[in-house]
């Protein structure tokens, strides 16, 4: 005795499931950047930022009336002088009014890491599938540092670079030019 079973049942039992994660994308300078969605607590709209009279890329804010270790992702990511109106051309350029963002991102165990970005995030879900490794030697002599992998969807998207949360607030290396 044949079992009816209707037509979309049949159709969604032969698609194969694809697995995927969902991911925090943010552009930053020309590239797109991505967290896992798991390691991110909250957007919030950034504040004042204290505390870097050396320019390190490591400053503090107040959220939820504790202080808050910053961590400039620009200078982490291409290892250059921490963010600023004066350093950035793309943020002197904007609006003053547009607010900035911080991601609060749970990065070691239970500690809370602000990464300040200069656009709204977006959502994406993403096959596991498309994660491609970066070679080793891209990431050495392309003076990148805190990237794990990219992404790759389709064509017509530009690249997606996975960060590794927890590389976000471990000592940098100092590199001489």
């Amino acid at each position: 005795m044949a079992i009816f079973s209707p037509l979309r049942s049949r159709r969604f039992a032969q698609r194969t499931k694809q697995n995927s994660k969902q991911l925090i994308a943010f552009r930053l300078r020309q590239e797109w950047f991505a967290l896992p969605i798991e390691t991110v607590v909250k957007v919030v709209t950034m504040g004042p930022v204290y505390g870097d009279p050396k320019q390190t890329g490591i400053s503090l804010t107040l959220y939820q009336n504790q202080e808050l270790l910053v961590v400039d992702v620009a200078h982490r990511i291409f290892k250059e002088a921490p963010s600023s109106p004066e350093n950035n051309p793309h943020q002197k350029n904007q609006n003053q009014e547009e607010p900035r963002y911080l991601l609060i991102v749970q990065s070691n165990g239970q500690e809370l890491v602000g990464l300040p970005i200069d656009s709204p995030p977006m959502i994406r879900r993403v096959s596991t599938n498309a994660f491609v490794p970066l070679p080793e030697s891209y990431l050495n002599l392309g003076n990148i540092q805190c990237v794990s992998s990219t992404i790759v969807e389709t064509k017509d998207e530009k690249a997606l670079f996975l960060l590794d949360p927890h590389k976000l607030n471990q000592p940098q290396q100092i590199i001489s030019n």
